[in-house]
């Protein structure tokens, strides 16, 4: 009795182990197969964006992108000063609602990706955690139209323009990419190579004059005095010395024959030398 006892024990541990054995073939299977349409999805995006020119280009590739994924929706954000740019695939009356409302002061996507630097995952989790009631009312607004979770690329742009390329959700959407970090990888290049390409085609084209060359020193310094920073703050993002930044504003003030700082970012912004 007892030998039948470990005989049925045994063959019980060895169904299990079976069982798990299956169970990790099968979630290899799915996942090799994710990994694959994602590579493929990546390939074509890469090859549409590299020969988009318009909105419209960029928002079709994308949006094929982004369904072969199977994720339901996109958005690509770029701020500027007090404008930004948009192109997404997000129902027409919830981008007007975010827009009116001017949603991006409170979107907790937004103010992440304003402050983070690496892709990020978010969900039902933030939304029911959020810290104010607008931030829970915003996410119960955006769930409403099937925004529910999502991948957010944040990309810094310089002088405190930032965009931001995010894949989205509802409920029901991929789960696989949050923690398979080569699909991190690839969502990364997808964002920022989407963002410069979006750039280089509707950026105005800057002539530069080329009788007053700045140094890079120089252009930096301008163009953070320009953005409204003091010489005292230049000098911490910039990690010199105050000293250090009047000196170099005061080269460029002669370099450009300027009366004084103002009129040399003046002059700078008119000749196209600082963004």
């Amino acid at each position: 009795m007892r030998r039948r006892s470990r005989r049925v024990g045994t063959e019980a541990a060895a169904r299990g182990r079976r069982g798990e054995r299956r169970e990790k073939r099968r979630a290899f299977g799915e996942r090799f197969y994710q990994m694959r349409q994602l590579e493929i999805a990546y390939q074509e995006f890469i090859d549409g964006v590299r020969t988009a020119s318009d909105t419209l280009a960029f928002r079709t590739v994308a949006e094929r992108a982004v369904q072969k994924l199977g994720f339901r929706s996109f958005a690509y954000l770029a701020f500027a000063g007090d404008g930004h740019r948009l192109i997404s695939t997000y129902p027409k009356e919830w981008s007007m609602r975010y827009r009116k409302q001017r949603y991006d002061r409170i979107d907790p996507v937004v103010i992440r990706a304003r402050r983070d630097r690496d892709l990020f995952h978010w969900g039902g989790a933030q939304a029911s955690n959020a810290a104010e009631d607008v931030q829970k009312r915003f996410f119960g607004e955006a769930a409403e139209f099937g925004i529910e979770k999502g991948v957010t690329i944040p990309i810094p742009a310089g002088f405190d323009r930032f965009a931001s390329f995010t894949f989205a959700a509802d409920q029901h959407g991929p789960d696989l990419y949050e923690n398979v970090e080569e699909a991190k990888v690839l969502l990364r290049i997808m964002g920022t190579y989407f963002h410069a390409h979006v750039e280089a085609v509707f950026r105005a084209p800057v002539v530069r004059d080329p009788s007053a060359p700045l140094s890079q020193r120089q252009t930096q310094c301008l163009t953070w005095i320009s953005l409204g920073r003091t010489i005292e703050k230049t000098a911490q993002i910039l990690d010199i010395t105050p000293r250090t930044v009047a000196f170099h504003l005061d080269n460029a003030r002669a370099k450009l024959e300027a009366e004084n700082v103002t009129h040399a970012v003046a002059l700078a912004v008119r000749r196209g030398l600082i963004p």
